[in-house]
């Protein structure tokens, strides 16, 4: 049987940080129609110099929403796991990662850019670390006990 070493809580913690502080950058242009009209350019350029196949398709309205409505949630969600990281939040963001993971191959099997492959490729490597096994917790959602929490003081009671 192979033995898969477990994290210590607080490089835990430190992974699921860093997650939300490249999720933070990478998509806050998203948030705002005029920062992601210039990323969605800079990609198009970027697509087309590296003669990556697949389409970037003019942007609409629609597609703004979309953008922004995604840029938003993720910022904040970013922000939630930078100020307070735990092995709750980092077991949904792992979730959340093979999803979008699963979505954006799914994008380009269908005709999209592969330039979208280059997030891909981040999402993979943070889904795996933030569901790989925690020295006391293993796989857990939550850390076990009704009332204990990993957080980014450590384990500690409700309430305290």
């Amino acid at each position: 049987m192979h033995y898969i070493p477990a994290l210590a809580s607080a490089r835990y913690l430190r992974i699921v940080r860093a997650s939300g502080w490249y999720d933070l950058l990478v998509t806050w242009p998203f948030a705002l129609p005029w920062t992601f009209a210039w990323l969605y350019a800079q990609l198009n350029l970027l697509a087309q110099t590296l003669a990556l196949p697949g389409t970037l398709h003019s942007l609409d309205t629609t597609h703004m929403l979309l953008a922004n409505l995604l840029g938003s949630v993720v910022v904040v969600w970013s922000v939630a796991r930078i100020v307070a990281p735990s092995l709750l939040l980092g077991r949904l963001d792992g979730v959340a990662r093979f999803l979008f993971a699963a979505w954006q191959i799914y994008a380009v099997a269908h005709g999209a850019n592969a330039i979208v492959l280059g997030f891909t490729l981040f999402e993979l490597i943070f889904g795996v670390l933030q569901w790989w096994p925690v020295a006391g917790v293993g796989m857990a959602l939550c850390p076990p006990g009704p009332t204990r929490r990993l957080n980014a003081q450590g384990p500690a009671r409700a309430g305290t």
